[in-house]
């Protein structure tokens, strides 16, 4: 009698504790109930691979439209050189003011998008100087400072004396550099599909978003483990990603992966308070995610980041014959 009262007292235990599980939680992502923080940067403001002022606003309508309703205090690099495209720099200023009328904020990313390799100290810091004209203007307006900076290509300097310069440069005009730790070639998906949508090809446009949203999965995924390794812990990511039709469009995709990792957005300043972002990162000649430039500076073993699929490479080699 004492054992079938047990095995009853046991079973109802089993049906109780069954019952607190969620139906679903068999669907869910490993990751998803890791806590994990990311601030999400956008290079090359207005916009890239857009040749009209038509296209340039919808990009940022698009985009603005799915950073404000998935909540994401983002920043935008801006390239002050993309203000005189056809349309007129008034009307590609009036772009970047939507930007902060959304809520965003803005950074530098040098007038032209020069490249440290090709470019002479003195020149590059005129060519930062010249890019942060119409951006601190409308920052001030807004009650905001320019505070942050975006190196183009992710190169710091092709030399530590060249490095240890800009750096001082850019704290002398009160930039912080802005690190990127989920890195990733989101542009050259990004090419293709405006080519695609150029022409109307929705069948490559498809394939080839599919394929993004899959290749930036891997991506987090190893940025992730990466972080594990060379810290100990994740660290709070900082974000790449172009302001591109590709991610106009489907921001909101990508938004949904984070999510489903476990993803909280947040500023760029509140990602930079982790202190792993006070490492010293080591001058490198390519741009590299800040985790590897970390391991790097420790004397740690670098580990190539995952590929695009191969068929995205010789379609991006192809559409840019």
């Amino acid at each position: 009698m004492r054992r079938k009262l047990l095995l009853a007292l046991l079973v109802v235990c089993l049906l109780a504790t069954a019952s607190l599980i969620p139906a679903d939680a068999h669907k869910q992502s490993p990751d998803s109930a890791v806590r994990r923080e990311v601030a999400v940067t956008i290079d090359d403001l207005p916009a890239i691979q857009a040749n009209s002022l038509k296209e340039v606003t919808e990009i940022t309508r698009k985009l603005l439209r799915s950073l404000t309703a998935n909540r994401v205090p983002a920043i935008g690099f801006v390239n002050e050189g993309k203000l005189e495209r056809p349309g007129g720099a008034e009307a590609h200023t009036a772009l970047l003011q939507m930007w902060l009328d959304a809520g965003m904020e803005l950074g530098n990313h040098t007038y032209s998008h020069c490249g440290v390799d090709q470019t002479p100290l003195e020149a590059y810091e005129q060519d930062v100087i010249r890019g942060e004209t119409v951006t601190r203007q409308l920052l001030e307006l807004k009650g905001m400072k320019l505070r942050y900076f975006r190196h183009p290509y992710l190169h710091t300097g092709p030399t530590p004396e060249y490095k240890r310069g800009l750096d001082r440069f850019l704290a002398a005009r009160g930039y912080a550099t802005a690190p990127v730790t989920i890195d990733n070639n989101d542009y050259v998906f990004s090419f293709i599909y405006a080519r695609a949508k150029a022409r109307g090809d929705a069948a490559t446009m498809r394939r080839v978003s599919e394929a993004y949203l899959t290749y930036m999965e891997t991506i987090f995924e190893f940025f992730e483990r990466l972080s594990r390794e060379a810290l100990g812990y994740e660290v709070r990511q900082t974000l790449l990603i172009h302001a591109s039709a590709l991610n106009a469009d489907h921001f909101d995709d990508l938004a949904a992966m984070m999510k489903r990792r476990g993803y909280t957005f947040v500023s760029l300043g509140r990602a930079l308070a982790d202190p792993a972002y006070r490492l010293p990162d080591a001058q490198v000649k390519k741009g590299l995610s800040w985790i590897h430039r970390w391991m790097i500076a420790k004397g740690q073993e670098y580990k190539p980041e995952p590929l695009e699929p191969e068929f995205i490479t010789k379609m991006y080699e192809a559409a840019r014959r």
